[in-house]
């Protein structure tokens, strides 16, 4: 059903204003709801003008593109729907289980530096709940996933349907290099609904989590997104995962390619934010 606005704010001078009020929240959620369930519906757009920045960078890659404004684009429609292990991305839903779970209270939970000396300089203090996602910090999230355990763990992927929901390979490292798998598309999907609080979690354990993913923002966009690295059967895979915000209009996109050196880990970023600009978005 659909509400008229110009209705409801009639209804709420003649009528009960609280019955008004229903209205228009019944209005919006029913409207927040179907732009959460309509990405499976819009069919990949090949676009070749990206193709070029993949080439200029010299990246075998994907990137997918969803506007909500029924665009689905991706440069190569093949590997958009392939799947491949997430990495660190894989820390946008395992956050969101673990604050279920209540093994973690929220962002500011604190997790001591446990004094071994790791390569990753940033991993070596101590951290809360959003700079070990800003940061990466396999080490405190291998130990939380091992705190949930197995069943939990297998439970709670399975019901946020993310990818082929497969935990095999370990507790603390199915995301890295066990068998857990999801495409580009299936990405923007799960990040459309996380963005419209439609998964099945609560909405504080959501807005947490959003919160967590910001990385940048100025005056006219807001960027949040979560990378990802793994290395898995001599494959080096990279990804870069998120939306962006612009005035009314959320932008949701997912980038994974292939790794041949370290030199190439910025490129993530780097190339979302190239085609982003291309489709004059920042």
């Amino acid at each position: 059903m659909r509400f008229n606005i110009g209705l409801l704010a009639l209804l709420a001078v003649l009528c009960h204003p609280a019955a008004a009020k229903q209205a228009v929240e019944a209005h919006s959620s029913e409207t927040k709801g179907a732009e959460a369930e309509n990405a499976k519906d819009y069919s990949l757009e090949v676009t070749s003008s990206w193709l070029a920045k993949f080439a200029q960078e010299k990246v075998i890659g994907v990137m997918v593109l969803l506007d909500e404004q029924g665009r689905l684009m991706t440069n190569d429609g093949k590997r958009a729907v392939k799947r491949f292990i997430p990495a660190s991305t894989f820390k946008v839903p395992n956050s969101l289980l673990l604050l279920e779970a209540g093994i973690v209270k929220d962002e500011y939970s604190q997790f001591p530096w446990d004094g071994k000396e790791r390569n990753i300089l940033a991993w070596n203090r101590d951290h809360n709940f959003s700079t070990a996602m800003k940061y990466s910090v396999v080490p405190i999230y291998q130990a939380l996933a091992r705190e949930m355990g197995q069943s939990e763990m297998a439970k709670g992927v399975a019901q946020l349907n993310y990818g082929n929901n497969d935990i095999s390979g370990g507790v603390d490292s199915f995301w890295l290099n066990g068998d857990l798998a999801i495409s580009a598309k299936e990405q923007v999907e799960f990040l459309q609904r996380l963005y419209h609080n439609r998964l099945p979690v609560s909405d504080r354990s959501q807005r947490i989590v959003k919160k967590m993913m910001l990385l940048e923002a100025n005056s006219e966009w807001v960027l949040r997104g979560k990378t990802g690295y793994a290395v898995q059967k001599g494959q080096k895979l990279g990804w870069f995962v998120g939306w962006l915000e612009r005035e009314e209009r959320v932008y949701f996109f997912a980038l994974n390619m292939d790794i041949e050196s370290n030199s190439q880990l910025p490129l993530r970023k780097d190339l979302v934010k190239q085609i982003l600009v291309l489709e004059g978005l920042i």
